[in-house]
């Protein structure tokens, strides 16, 4: 899968972007509980879901039927500041009232292999995701998929990843077979730090982000200019 700039929303800010994407999240979730009677969201980590997250605290959503999934999540300890579930459950999920079983963290007590394998036996209990928000590195990685590391190519819905490029080492990551199965997906590129992989993503450079299919991806103007 290729970047499709036709897909592409630019907003001026940040924070716009942000708000966008927290009214395309509210609008999911009515759609999906009226449908089914069940929302299941995959959060992404970094500053503008962050943002985001905010935003929906005071969203009039039936939390009891929401379904929160981490894209990735770094090997460590449980209320870690550095977790994204702990960002997450400060920012939004601590603030509304959700089911705590309805909160999918990914635990390490057993190490990172039975962490990664255990989250993927919660996952096969999911037919699809009904919105996957994604955030992109500068090196092009989104979740925990870098670029030439062997988790990338991974089949399994969630894969351990060793010597991440950026600490810490051990991560567990949704593999693209999870993350591709979506009813609705975005990714979140704000920043002058995308700014060149955006452009090379566009210009066909081969990266992790690029394989995420039918992908509506939300810029502001410090990552991608009209101009």
């Amino acid at each position: 899968m290729s970047f499709d700039a036709s897909t592409l929303k630019h907003f001026d800010t940040a924070q716009q972007a942000a708000a966008f994407v927290a009214e395309q999240i509210v609008s999911a979730c009515k759609k999906a509980v009226e449908q089914r009677d069940v929302f299941h969201w995959v959060l992404a980590g970094g500053s503008t879901p962050e943002l985001c997250y905010r935003l929906l605290r005071d969203a009039d959503l039936p939390w009891g039927k929401v379904h929160c999934w981490f894209g990735d999540e770094r090997a460590l300890p449980a209320g870690d500041p550095q977790r994204n579930e702990t960002m997450a459950r400060l920012a939004l999920l601590d603030h509304v009232p959700m089911l705590a079983g309805h909160i999918h963290a990914i635990h390490f007590n057993q190490g990172t292999e039975a962490a990664a394998i255990a989250y993927a036996r919660q996952m096969k209990e999911v037919s699809t995701f009904d919105f996957v928000l994604l955030g992109m590195g500068e090196d092009g990685h989104t979740a925990s998929l870098f670029p030439n590391n062997p988790a990338l190519e991974s089949a399994e819905l969630a894969v351990p990843v060793y010597q991440s490029p950026k600490p810490p080492l051990e991560r567990v990551s949704m593999g693209l077979k999870a993350l591709n199965n979506h009813q609705q997906c975005m990714i979140l590129a704000t920043g002058s730090s995308k700014k060149e992989v955006l452009k090379n993503i566009s210009l066909g450079a081969p990266l992790p982000v690029s394989r995420i299919d039918r992908a509506v991806w939300v810029v502001d103007t410090a990552a991608w200019s009209n101009k």
